[in-house]
């Protein structure tokens, strides 16, 4: 408040002369203080990068000309808030250092967020904003990573398989789509080498054949992504022996083809052994079924069979979607490994026939004159899934049964509307029951109405 103060003091004298003594004004000013400068808003560490169960640690900071109190807002990427605390820690180059701390744990939202820096003081509150980015970075695993056959024949083809796993929201899933690289430590090296790659299908599964040419240790390496960590599998080690004699896969085939979804596939053949004496069915040797749907390029074990005493193998598996067969022998010590022919089946999606029925059947009138028409009307439904729709222009025949017979005759056909109703008309000379039936077709199940019984008066 502007205040002015004035005096005057006045002295005067009759007579000769007067004498004035005057004070002349003086102010004083007091300025109105303004509301804290808030600045330099940190987020440390940016972004805030999640990569495990227990979170990050994240720390908020600003500074201010002066404060008595203050306090961070957080703002998530779909607009909701949370508020953190912030303490004042020191003071640097003449302004005061608040600071506080939050953990970013797997249920925050991954995307920009927004923190609102927030001084007060006795005269009024300050405020400064700053976006950060929030990342969610999973964990990943190389589950089940094996070589195959151990110990392998030098020159033959040793398969590498394997299946990537990532804990993602719901749990430890399939991680499909990534590349896998296959790394090679021979014997007597003190490094890994890549030498190939994959790429996971649906079931987040990878499968490599290399030609086996040195005894070592093999890995499965993947590099991670932006949401993704990088992992490594335990490795396997495999022999490699020199060759000796060789095999093969006769009379391969998989029957039936083409097979219904679901059903049962027979896989049949023999391994032979080249011998001194020619070609000998080998016994006692385990046999794997391998199997690549359409569009892939990876081959997966889907059962294996021991050969009987003449080499012959009979392998059962469930037919679920179309692809190649193909039986395969990892060799022996002794004995290299072979392939069979690859051969491929046709799985055909079953789709079961859909329900109909039949409702407000009438026939009418009744009773009805000897030789007048009797008429039936009603309608023609079939399921949709989830309700009744109309079945339109399909073929519905009308029966009748005479009072006292026991059975249907055919009377004539009729089409559905295009609501599903049908209408038929008919001479009547007896008394007797009336039923209008639908007989199904490749999509749709039979139905029939309910039987309607009409006298005939003369």
């Amino acid at each position: 408040m502007l205040q002015r103060i004035r005096a005057v003091v006045m002295a005067m004298a009759m007579g000769t002369g007067a004498l004035a003594l005057v004070a002349t004004p003086a102010s004083a000013t007091a300025v109105a203080q303004a509301a804290p400068t808030v600045s330099s808003v940190e987020v440390s560490p940016s972004p805030v990068v999640v990569d495990g169960k227990d979170g990050k640690q994240v720390t908020l900071k600003f500074a201010v000309d002066g404060a008595t109190t203050g306090g961070f807002t957080l703002k998530r990427p779909d607009g909701s808030t949370v508020d953190v605390e912030a303490k004042k820690v020191g003071d640097a180059d003449g302004k005061q250092q608040w600071q506080g701390t939050r953990t970013f744990t797997r249920s925050d939202a991954p995307g920009r967020w927004n923190v609102t820096a927030k001084a007060s003081s006795a005269v009024g509150t300050g405020k400064a904003d700053k976006d950060f980015l929030v990342k969610q970075v999973w964990e990943t695993d190389l589950a089940g990573f094996g070589a195959s056959p151990e110990p392998i024949d030098k020159g033959d083809t040793l398969t590498l398989q394997g299946r990537l796993l990532i804990n993602s929201t719901g749990g430890w899933k399939a991680y499909r789509g990534q590349k896998i690289f296959i790394a090679f430590r021979a014997e007597g090296s003190s490094g890994y080498e890549r030498v190939a790659s994959d790429h996971t299908d649906w079931r987040g599964r990878f499968s490599v054949g290399v030609k086996a040419e040195r005894s070592g240790w093999w890995r499965a390496e993947y590099d991670g992504s932006s949401v993704a960590l990088k992992s490594v599998s335990d490795s396997d080690q495999v022999d490699v022996r020199t060759r000796t004699t060789v095999s093969r896969i006769t009379g391969f085939d998989v029957t039936p083809d083409p097979a219904d979804q679901g059903d049962r596939l027979s896989a049949r053949g023999r391994l032979d052994v080249d011998t001194s004496h020619g070609w000998d069915g080998s016994g006692g040797k385990k046999v794997d079924l391998l199997f690549k749907a359409d569009g892939s390029s990876s081959w997966h074990v889907v059962g294996h069979d021991w050969t009987d005493r003449g080499g012959r193998f009979y392998i059962g598996t469930e037919a679920e979607q179309s692809g190649w067969f193909r039986a395969v022998f990892r060799g022996e010590p002794g004995v290299e490994g072979t392939s069979s022919r690859a051969v491929h089946v046709t799985v055909q999606e079953v789709v079961e026939p859909a329900d109909t029925r039949i409702i407000r059947y009438n026939a009418y009138p009744e009773p009805v004159k000897y030789g007048k028409y009797v008429k039936s009307k009603g309608k023609l439904q079939v399921w949709d899934g989830d309700h009744w729709v109309a079945y339109d222009h399909v073929k519905v025949a009308l029966y009748f049964k005479q009072a006292g017979h026991s059975k249907w005759e055919y009377v004539k056909t009729v089409k559905t509307s295009s609501a599903g109703a049908f209408y038929a008309k008919v001479k009547a000379w007896h008394s007797g029951y009336w039923k209008i039936t639908f007989k199904g077709d490749d999509e749709t199940n039979a139905s029939s109405s309910r039987v309607d019984y009409v006298r005939v008066k003369r």
